[in-house]
């Protein structure tokens, strides 16, 4: 999906801001309009006014409160329509997509606020991906698939073996001098 200049998107205070990693992960994005589509971890809500404006179903998530706050507004200032809700993963999401976008935090660190828990993974990078991953399957519908941003700070095992149970391909991958991103397009067998 392109990147949409007439998309207003304002940044907000503790809220992680759209970067590398948010733009790669929205050019490899592709929907059909009237597909009901959940972004986890919405951040400001840039990739979710962008499925919003293409015609998605749009449900935004996101463990912090004041991203919550910061993609309801950046839809209303855009006239875009969606839901947004405050969860942590699928705890306050109950219904099936047909696709799920995460950009999980992935570097191995530990979060220490709120800030944080948008880019630290834990020891692995691992700690958000794996449990977003075991609960994928009750969320997604018929056919459905999910998009993930991966990088290579994570541990590279790990991430084999909980990919292991998807078929999966890549999408795109950008270089940066300290690491590598990719984004991979994942389906339940």
């Amino acid at each position: 999906m392109e990147y949409r200049k007439e998309i207003d998107i304002q940044e907000c205070e503790l809220v992680y801001p759209p970067k590398e990693d948010t733009f790669l992960l929205l050019e490899c994005l592709t929907l059909i309009p009237g597909e009901k589509v959940l972004e986890m971890g919405c951040g400001t809500g840039l990739i979710s006014c962008h499925i919003a404006a293409a015609g998605g179903d749009l449900t935004a998530a996101d463990i912090n409160p004041w991203a919550v706050e910061c993609t309801r507004h950046n839809l209303q200032r855009n006239r875009l329509q969606g839901k947004v809700v405050e969860s942590d993963l699928f705890l306050n999401v109950k219904d099936g997509f047909d696709l799920l976008v995460f950009n999980p935090p992935y570097l191995a660190a530990e979060d220490e606020g709120m800030l944080e828990k948008a880019w630290a993974g834990g020891a692995t990078g691992l700690d958000v991906l794996a449990p977003f991953l075991e609960r994928v399957g009750e969320h997604l519908l018929p056919e459905g698939r999910i998009l993930l941003l991966l990088s290579s700070e994570m541990e590279l095992e790990g991430l084999d073996v909980l990919l292991s149970r998807f078929t999966h391909r890549r999408l795109g991958t950008r270089r940066y001098f300290f690491e590598e991103l990719w984004v991979e397009e994942l389906r339940v067998p």
